[in-house]
């Protein structure tokens, strides 16, 4: 907007500059104050502009007219309505809705981390631990009360006890059954050789017979009936004697030592006569040697240390020979001589 001016004007305004001065100072004053409202509108639409994407700034070029004193308060009128019609429009303008917050995620459960378990010792140490306090009144055993708990200690020892009792009587018996048996398996293997001789024989059946023989008893077959048998079949050697075993009755075996009754059937020929004489019998003593068991003594039946120096003795031999021997009578046997 221009102002126009005449020369009587022109004339006025130079006798009066003082009042042009005023009316400028004036216009300034009202301009601040117009840029001071546009500042703090600008703060209010920056805030309003923050919420919705940034528009095209507008730019505004201000002139600044010197003006007279009457045209003032319109042109301040103006500028009033016109900011008041830009506040209107920012005010009208729909607020941008605010966007919505995006959800936060779920916090990722953590792994709770495994528990760890108490060393070996400790759990050892709980379990050895003792009750916390007394048993309750009427708290049983294994379901029964305390006399029955006692009850069944009692029998459960006595049964024990018996068990093992029982266990060593039949383990001491199997082991006196397995001695019983060998002394008998040694005594009629005896008997099969004892009186078995002819005149091809009976070097090889006393070497035998001695292996069964031990003590005094082996010492005496060696002095005594050895020589006689040599010299009687070296007299007669058409002679023949066997024996063989009947039956075995073993009596006490203990420990090293032990006792058996020999029943043997004995046969004497020669070239006159055959003599039998079935179930004689000869009471053995044993005893235990280098874990083996040899005859120590021997007697026939009814002969003992008492007696047998008034009798005949009780080696074996044959008839016949020098030395004693219990050998059968020829005038026993039922058959006639020639």
């Amino acid at each position: 907007m221009t102002a126009k001016t005449t020369k009587d004007e022109a004339v006025q305004d130079e006798a009066v500059p003082v009042e042009a001065d005023a009316a400028e100072a004036d216009a300034v004053e009202a301009d601040a104050a117009t840029e001071a409202a546009e500042a703090s509108a600008e703060e209010a639409a920056a805030v309003v502009r923050k919420a919705r994407p940034a528009a095209k700034r507008k730019r505004r070029v201000r002139v600044i007219e010197v003006i007279d004193d009457e045209d003032l308060d319109d042109v301040l009128e103006a500028l009033d309505a016109e900011d008041e019609a830009e506040e209107a429009e920012e005010e009208v303008a729909p607020r941008p809705a605010k966007p919505k917050p995006k959800p936060k995620p779920k916090p990722v459960a953590k792994a709770k981390p495994p528990k760890p378990r108490p060393p070996v010792e400790a759990v050892e140490a709980e379990d050895e631990e003792p009750p916390a306090g007394p048993r309750a009144a009427g708290q049983t055993v294994f379901g029964m009360g305390a006399p029955q708990a006692v009850v069944v200690v009692v029998l459960v020892a006595l049964l024990a006890s018996l068990a093992l009792w029982q266990w060593r009587s039949a383990s001491s018996q199997s082991s006196k059954q397995d001695e019983r048996e060998a002394v008998s398996k040694v005594v009629s293997a005896y008997g099969d050789i004892v009186y078995n001789y002819n005149a091809g024989n009976y070097q090889a059946q006393s070497a035998k017979v001695q292996k069964f023989l031990a003590g005094d008893l082996l010492e005496e077959y060696k002095k005594n009936v050895v020589p006689s048998v040599a010299s009687a079949f070296q007299a007669n050697p058409q002679m023949l004697l066997t024996t063989k075993t009947d039956q075995v009755f073993v009596g006490g075996v203990d420990g090293r030592f032990a006792t058996a009754v020999l029943m043997l059937d004995l046969t004497l020929k020669n070239k006159s006569s055959t003599v039998d004489e079935p179930a004689t019998l000869l009471r053995l003593s044993l005893g235990k040697i280098d874990g083996q068991w040899k005859i120590t003594q021997q007697y026939p039946s009814g002969v003992n240390d008492q007696n047998r120096n008034r009798q005949q003795g009780g080696l074996p031999s044959v008839p016949g020979g020098a030395g004693t021997s219990p050998s059968p009578k020829a005038e026993k046997s039922g058959k006639p001589k020639d």
